[in-house]
């Protein structure tokens, strides 16, 4: 055999080999393949459902956000303050900020500051002099972590800003 027939053959056995290894390498396991054959369906054996059931709701008080605030929030006049009662009660686990937008316009009337879980903010004044009327408004609730201040999650609710006079 000659130097160059051996040679050819090697290339060929070495593209061969090549392309082999990369549809091996490149394959999706089968799904029989990926799952471990000795998992078994559902919670682990002797767990009671009361068990099951307090895990779970301890996943979903982590996630979940109280919010509260007045409906209904009405300033004497447009310079004045109002009662807005807006609450971070105890059982939240999140420092909370509140923005209050005036749906016409989404224009921001109002910021807090982080407010603590079991602290409230009572009387709120506006960031302008709106003129007496009846303004539809959206309070946004931002949870932040207590210890890193990285935003958790939002939650809104649609209010009244009743200006009187």
């Amino acid at each position: 055999m000659s130097k160059h027939v051996f040679a050819g053959l090697v290339a060929v056995v070495a593209v061969a080999a090549a392309v082999v290894a990369g549809v091996v390498l490149t394959q999706q396991p089968a799904v029989e393949d990926w799952f471990d054959s000795n998992a078994a369906q559902g919670q682990f054996e002797g767990k009671s459902k009361e068990e099951i059931q307090a895990a779970l709701n301890e996943e979903v008080a982590k996630g979940m956000m109280n919010i509260s605030i007045a409906a209904v929030i009405t300033f004497p006049d447009g310079a004045s303050e109002g009662e807005a009662r807006i609450e971070n009660i105890a059982a939240n686990p999140m420092d909370q900020k509140v923005t209050i937008a005036l749906k016409d316009g989404d224009e921001v009337v109002y910021e807090s500051g982080a407010i603590a879980p079991d602290q409230h903010i009572q009387n709120i004044k506006l960031s302008r002099d709106l003129e007496p009327g009846e303004y539809a408004a959206v309070a946004t609730f931002t949870g932040y972590d207590r210890e890193t201040h990285k935003k958790t999650g939002q939650a809104a609710a649609e209010i009244t800003l009743r200006v009187e006079g």
